[in-house]
C-alpha cells in the first residue's frame, strides 16, 4: 500500500486493517472492530493532497492567506485610480468604490496580522500609490465675487475641493501608516527619499487649511520616527525658507513648517551647535522681512523666542535684525513689530546693548509721534517695562535728548485726548528720573533749534566759496552757463 511504503518497506499485519477501514462496507454487512497496537493509531503524515473538507487545515490557511493578500491589492490598485471630482455625475459608482477602498484600508492597519502579512510586504506599491494621490498640481481656489465680512458682517463659507473626501482618506491612512509599530524605520526609511520630501514640502502651499494640518501631523510624526532622516529633512525645509525669503513673497504653508520647527528647537541641546545658530542668522532673522510675515508671525516669534531660551546671546542679533527689518509701510506688522522688540529686551544683557541704544531709541520716539494711534499707544507701553527702564536709565546721556523734546512736545499738542493724559504722565516721570539731565535735554533741543534758524558767518563764507569755485569750472566747460540770481527767492 502507498501508505505503507511512507513508513516501511515492510508491510505490517495492522495495514490491512487501515485498507479495510478506508474501503467502503458492502450493504448490509457489518464491520468487525480489531485491536491494533498502539503505535498504528497515531497519525500517519501522507504527501498526498486532501480535500478541505476532509479537514486539511493547513491548506485552508494558505488559502485564506492567498485571497486576503489579492482583495488588498485589489483595494490599492482602486485607490490608485483618480478621477475628475469636479462633477459628482461623472464615474459616480467608481468614486464610490474608490471610498470605500480607503476606508478598508485604514481598518486593516488596526490588525497588526494584516499588516505584517500583507502592508509590509507590499508597502512599495502602498507609498506608490500614496504619492499618485498627493503628488498633484495644487488647485487654485475661486475667488467669490461676493462681499466679504467686512462688507457685509457675515461670515463667509469657505470652498472646499471636492477631491478633499478621497484625499482625507489617503492622508489619514497615511499618517496611520507612519504611527504603526509593525512598520520598522528600515522598511520606511528606504521610501522616504530627498524627492519624496522635496515633493511633500511643496503641498505646504496648498490653500486647503485640512491639508496642511495633516501635511505636518505627518511630517513631524515621520522627522520623530525616521532618526536617519532628519538631517535631511531639516536641509529640505531651509531650502524652502530660502526660496520664500529670496525669491517668493508668498507661501501658504510658512505657519506649519514654523510649528514643527518649534518642536525641533525645543529639542535642541545645550550648548547650541554652529549649523543650528547658523540656521538661527540666516533663516530665523531675515524671515522677518518678508512681505507676508504678518501670517505666520506668531510661529516665528515662537522660535524665536526659543533660541533666546537656549543661548541669550543670541538676542543681540535678533535685536539688530528686527531694527534693521523694521517695516515702513504696514501698521499690522509695525505692531507686531512692537511686541517681538519689547520680548527681545528682556531677554537682552544691558552691558550688551550699548551699540544699539541710539536706533532703538530712534525707532521709539518715531512709533510715538507717528499719525497711527495704536502704534503710537503701543509704544507708550515700553514706558511700563522694567527691562525698557532700566535701558533708559543706563544710557540716559543719549536716550534723554532724544526722548525728551518729543515727548513734552507731544504732551502739549497731541490730538488724542488720553494719549496726551500719557505722555504728561511720562513726562513726569522722566523729570522725576534725573531733573538736570530733563532740564539739560530741554535746553540743548532750543539751542539746536536756533542753530538751524541762524548760520555762522564763516560756514556761511565756505559755501559760497565752493558755490563759486564750482560755478567757474562749469562755465570753462559750457560757456553759456549762466548763474541763478536768486531773484526767485526775493519774490517769496
Amino acid at each position: 500500500m502507498r501508505c505503507a511504503s511512507l513508513v516501511n518497506n515492510d508491510i505490517k499485519p495492522w495495514d490491512n486493517l487501515n485498507h479495510l477501514k478506508m474501503s467502503r462496507p458492502a450493504s448490509g454487512s457489518k464491520t468487525v472492530k480489531k485491536s491494533m497496537p498502539a503505535t498504528a493509531q497515531r497519525p500517519i503524515k501522507t504527501a498526498s493532497k486532501v480535500h478541505p473538507k476532509t479537514g486539511a487545515k493547513g491548506e485552508a490557511k494558505t488559502e485564506t492567506k492567498s485571497t486576503a493578500r489579492d482583495a488588498f491589492m485589489k483595494k490599492v490598485q482602486i485607490c490608485m485610480t483618480t478621477y475628475n471630482y469636479a462633477d459628482d455625475t461623472v464615474d459616480a459608482k467608481g468614486k464610490s468604490e474608490r471610498l470605500t477602498a480607503i476606508n478598508d484600508l485604514q481598518a486593516m492597519l488596526n490588525d497588526q496580522r494584516c499588516v505584517v502579512s500583507n502592508i509590509l510586504p507590499n508597502l512599495e506599491l502602498v507609498m506608490e500609490m500614496i504619492e499618485k494621490n498627493i503628488f498633484r498640481p495644487l488647485p487654485n481656489k475661486k475667488k467669490s465675487t461676493n462681499l466679504g465680512m467686512s462688507e457685509t458682517g457675515i461670515e463667509q463659507e469657505e470652498q472646499i475641493d471636492p477631491s478633499w473626501p478621497h484625499l482625507q482618506g489617503i492622508y489619514e491612512f497615511f499618517l496611520q501608516l507612519v504611527l504603526n509599530d509593525a512598520i520598522d524605520v528600515k522598511s520606511m526609511k528606504v521610501h522616504i527619499t530627498p524627492r519624496f520630501i522635496q515633493s511633500f514640502l511643496e503641498l505646504f502651499d496648498s490653500e486647503e487649511n485640512y491639508e496642511r494640518d495633516y501635511l505636518k501631523n505627518i511630517l513631524h510624526k515621520v522627522y520623530a520616527k525616521l532618526v536617519p532622516r532628519r538631517k535631511m529633512i531639516r536641509k529640505a525645509m531651509n531650502d524652502c525658507f530660502l526660496a520664500l525669503i529670496h525669491e517668493n513673497y508668498k507661501f501658504n504653508g510658512a505657519a506649519e513648517l514654523l510649528d514643527i520647527l518649534a518642536a525641533i528647537i525645543s529639542g535642541f541641546a545645550i550648548p547650541l551647535r554652529d549649523e543650528h545658530v547658523t540656521f538661527f542668522k540666516m533663516i530665523i532673522i531675515p524671515l522677518h522681512k518678508v512681505q507676508t510675515s504678518s501670517f505666520f508671525f506668531e510661529q516665528l516669534l515662537r522660535c524665536s523666542m526659543l533660541f533666546l531660551s537656549k543661548d541669550r546671546n543670541l538676542a543681540i542679533p535678533l535685536l539688530q535684525g528686527t531694527l534693521k527689518y523694521w517695516p515702513f509701510a504696514s501698521y499690522l506688522k509695525e505692531t507686531l513689530f512692537l511686541t517681538e522688540l519689547q520680548e527681545i529686551l528682556e531677554v537682552c544683557e544691558v552691558s550688551k546693548i550699548e551699540a544699539l541704544v541710539p536706533k532703538l531709541f530712534k525707532r521709539i520716539v518715531k512709533c510715538i509721534s507717528g499719525s497711527h494711534l495704536q502704534i503710537a499707544d503701543r509704544a507708550m507701553c515700553f514706558f511700563e517695562n522694567d527691562f525698557f527702564l532700566n535701558i533708559l536709565k543706563s544710557y540716559k546721556e543719549v536716550t534723554f535728548p532724544m526722548i525728551i523734546p518729543t515727548v513734552v512736545h507731544l504732551a502739549d499738542n497731541h490730538w488724542h485726548t488720553i494719549l496726551r493724559e500719557s505722555l504728561v504722565a511720562l513726562k513726569t516721570i522722566l523729570k522725576e528720573i534725573d531733573p538736570y539731565a530733563f532740564e539739560q535735554a530741554l535746553a540743548q533741543e532750543k539751542k539746536s533749534k536756533e542753530l538751524r534758524v541762524t548760520q555762522d558767518p564763516e560756514e556761511r563764507k565756505r559755501l559760497d566759496d565752493k558755490w563759486a569755485k564750482l560755478s567757474a569750472e562749469v562755465k570753462k566747460k559750457h560757456p553759456d552757463y549762466q548763474e541763478p540770481d536768486g531773484k526767485h527767492l526775493n519774490d517769496q
